[in-house]
Protein backbone atom coordinates (compact mmCIF):
# COMPACT_ATOMS: atom_id res chain seq x y z
CA UNK A 1 0.00 0.00 0.00
CA UNK A 2 1.39 3.53 -1.28
CA UNK A 3 1.40 6.29 1.09
CA UNK A 4 -1.62 8.26 -0.37
CA UNK A 5 -3.60 5.03 -0.09
CA UNK A 6 -2.34 5.04 3.43
CA UNK A 7 -4.04 8.63 3.92
CA UNK A 8 -7.33 7.92 2.59
CA UNK A 9 -7.92 4.54 4.05
CA UNK A 10 -7.20 6.28 7.67
CA UNK A 11 -9.10 9.11 6.65
CA UNK A 12 -12.47 6.68 5.97
CA UNK A 13 -11.89 4.23 9.13
CA UNK A 14 -10.90 7.31 11.42
CA UNK A 15 -13.86 9.38 10.16
CA UNK A 16 -16.23 6.72 10.97
CA UNK A 17 -14.43 6.14 14.65
CA UNK A 18 -15.26 9.73 15.28
CA UNK A 19 -19.04 9.50 14.09
CA UNK A 20 -19.27 6.25 16.51
CA UNK A 21 -18.20 8.56 19.54
CA UNK A 22 -20.52 11.38 18.48
CA UNK A 23 -23.66 9.94 16.96
CA UNK A 24 -23.68 6.42 19.54
CA UNK A 25 -21.59 7.75 22.52
CA UNK A 26 -22.66 10.96 22.20
CA UNK A 27 -18.93 12.43 23.50
CA UNK A 28 -18.48 16.02 23.41
CA UNK A 29 -16.35 17.65 20.91
CA UNK A 30 -12.59 17.96 21.55
CA UNK A 31 -10.67 21.66 21.79
CA UNK A 32 -8.35 21.76 18.69
CA UNK A 33 -6.31 24.52 17.36
CA UNK A 34 -8.61 27.24 15.31
CA UNK A 35 -5.71 27.64 12.67
CA UNK A 36 -6.63 23.62 11.28
CA UNK A 37 -10.24 25.44 10.15
CA UNK A 38 -8.00 28.00 8.70
CA UNK A 39 -5.13 26.00 6.97
CA UNK A 40 -8.71 24.03 5.14
CA UNK A 41 -10.00 27.26 4.26
CA UNK A 42 -6.66 28.03 2.04
CA UNK A 43 -6.74 24.87 0.81
CA UNK A 44 -10.41 25.08 -0.30
CA UNK A 45 -13.33 22.72 -0.57
CA UNK A 46 -14.85 21.58 -3.82
CA UNK A 47 -18.47 21.75 -3.99
CA UNK A 48 -20.82 19.46 -5.65
CA UNK A 49 -19.84 18.02 -9.61
CA UNK A 50 -21.82 20.72 -11.58
CA UNK A 51 -21.89 18.80 -15.09
CA UNK A 52 -22.52 21.95 -17.28
CA UNK A 53 -18.92 22.38 -16.32
CA UNK A 54 -18.05 19.26 -16.23
CA UNK A 55 -15.70 19.97 -13.14
CA UNK A 56 -16.33 21.12 -9.69
CA UNK A 57 -17.47 24.10 -8.38
CA UNK A 58 -15.33 25.18 -5.35
CA UNK A 59 -17.06 26.94 -2.47
CA UNK A 60 -15.60 29.35 0.36
CA UNK A 61 -16.09 27.83 3.69
CA UNK A 62 -17.23 29.73 6.33
CA UNK A 63 -16.60 29.15 10.56
CA UNK A 64 -19.74 28.80 11.88
CA UNK A 65 -19.55 30.27 15.33
CA UNK A 66 -22.30 28.35 16.81
CA UNK A 67 -20.19 25.50 17.01
CA UNK A 68 -17.08 24.63 18.36
CA UNK A 69 -13.28 23.95 16.22
CA UNK A 70 -14.02 20.41 16.06
CA UNK A 71 -17.44 20.27 14.60
CA UNK A 72 -16.47 23.36 11.88
CA UNK A 73 -13.17 20.67 11.00
CA UNK A 74 -15.14 17.88 11.23
CA UNK A 75 -17.72 18.92 8.70
CA UNK A 76 -15.20 19.36 6.20
CA UNK A 77 -13.27 16.23 6.76
CA UNK A 78 -16.79 14.29 5.93
CA UNK A 79 -17.16 16.80 2.80
CA UNK A 80 -13.25 15.52 1.80
CA UNK A 81 -14.01 11.98 2.71
CA UNK A 82 -17.72 11.94 0.45
CA UNK A 83 -15.84 13.43 -2.49
CA UNK A 84 -13.14 10.73 -2.38
CA UNK A 85 -15.91 7.67 -1.79
CA UNK A 86 -18.66 8.93 -3.09
CA UNK A 87 -17.81 11.48 -5.95
CA UNK A 88 -16.91 10.79 -9.38
CA UNK A 89 -13.45 11.79 -8.49
CA UNK A 90 -12.22 8.12 -9.99
CA UNK A 91 -13.09 10.14 -13.55
CA UNK A 92 -12.62 13.49 -12.27
CA UNK A 93 -9.76 13.52 -9.85
CA UNK A 94 -8.37 16.60 -8.06
CA UNK A 95 -4.75 17.46 -9.24
CA UNK A 96 -2.30 15.00 -6.96
CA UNK A 97 -0.74 18.21 -5.09
CA UNK A 98 -4.33 19.20 -3.95
CA UNK A 99 -5.59 15.49 -3.10
CA UNK A 100 -1.95 15.51 -0.77
CA UNK A 101 -2.81 18.82 0.41
CA UNK A 102 -6.56 17.22 1.49
CA UNK A 103 -5.66 15.13 3.01
CA UNK A 104 -1.89 15.57 5.02
CA UNK A 105 -4.99 18.28 6.13
CA UNK A 106 -7.11 15.38 7.03
CA UNK A 107 -4.28 13.43 8.51
CA UNK A 108 -3.50 16.44 10.91
CA UNK A 109 -7.19 17.13 11.99
CA UNK A 110 -7.29 13.54 12.87
CA UNK A 111 -3.42 13.62 14.58
CA UNK A 112 -4.84 16.71 16.21
CA UNK A 113 -7.79 15.12 17.78
CA UNK A 114 -6.25 12.49 19.50
CA UNK A 115 -3.41 14.78 20.89
CA UNK A 116 -6.66 16.23 22.97
CA UNK A 117 -6.44 12.68 25.01
CA UNK A 118 -10.15 13.52 25.34
CA UNK A 119 -13.40 11.03 25.82
CA UNK A 120 -13.96 11.39 21.83
CA UNK A 121 -10.62 10.70 21.02
CA UNK A 122 -10.53 7.73 23.82
CA UNK A 123 -13.66 6.37 22.23
CA UNK A 124 -12.75 6.43 18.80
CA UNK A 125 -9.20 4.47 19.72
CA UNK A 126 -12.22 2.03 21.50
CA UNK A 127 -13.74 1.56 18.86
CA UNK A 128 -10.62 1.50 16.10
CA UNK A 129 -9.29 -1.38 18.42
CA UNK A 130 -12.58 -3.34 18.43
CA UNK A 131 -13.17 -3.43 14.95
CA UNK A 132 -9.12 -4.21 14.53
CA UNK A 133 -8.54 -1.13 12.42
CA UNK A 134 -6.21 0.35 15.51
CA UNK A 135 -3.31 0.82 13.14
CA UNK A 136 -4.73 3.52 11.26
Amino acid sequence: MHEQEHKIISLVLNEMAFEGAIKHFHEAPPDVPRNLFEDLKAIGIPGRYDGKIQGYRYVDIEFDDEKSVFENCYRELRTIRNNIVHANKAYRPDPSERLNDLLDWAQGFIHSVYQTNSRLAERAKEIKVTLGIENF
